[in-house]
């Protein structure tokens, strides 16, 4: 994970994984840095305070680009189980919504919005769609770090889900949305 944000230290925060970053434009959970290159000499400029080498800077793109994802620990030898499978078709419905904002294959849209998570230190309130891909491994979650598991973000702060989209979900398919999350 990284935080380039050069917004102090001790505020709360998710950092996004490095995982697929160059592929997941923008960087950082607001959206601050164009791409993962721009991050990366940042990086050297804002952390480091040394100009960056573009052979330094490039092989560190590269690396980051090697990066590969590994296979969620919910799989059951290597596929989803009956509980996911149920939850993908909740995560596909149209009228649940998720895929709209987080659609394969990297299951983000590359674009920033205001969910309603703006806390009071927060300079904006439109935050970068993150991929869900090894979601498993980056909690906690939201931009500031708000909700310590997957269940949580559904459960306690209904991301993205209306009331009554929310409130028309049985708790079977909840728990089912849930496992098929936790499986990318």
């Amino acid at each position: 994970n990284w935080d380039l944000l050069n917004d102090g230290m001790g505020n709360l925060k998710n950092t996004k994984s490095l995982l697929l970053s160059h592929k997941t434009p923008p960087v950082m959970s607001t959206g601050v840095r164009a791409s993962a290159e721009a991050a990366v000499r940042a990086g050297f400029t804002h952390i480091l305070f040394t100009r960056p080498r573009e052979d330094r800077a490039a092989a560190i793109d590269a690396y980051l680009k090697s990066l590969r994802p590994v296979p969620s620990p919910h799989l059951v030898e290597g596929h989803l189980s009956p509980a996911a499978q149920r939850g993908k078709a909740v995560f596909f419905d149209p009228k649940i919504g998720c895929s709209a904002c987080h659609p394969p294959p990297l299951y983000t849209d590359l674009k920033r919005y205001d969910v309603g998570s703006k806390g009071p230190t927060d300079l904006r309130s439109r935050f970068d769609t993150p991929t869900l891909i090894e979601v498993w491994r980056t909690a906690p979650y939201l931009h500031d770090g708000r909700y310590e598991s997957i269940r949580d973000v559904i459960l306690k702060g209904r991301h993205g889900l209306k009331d009554a989209v929310f409130k028309a979900l049985s708790k079977r398919q909840i728990e089912d949305l849930i496992e098929f999350v936790l499986s990318l």
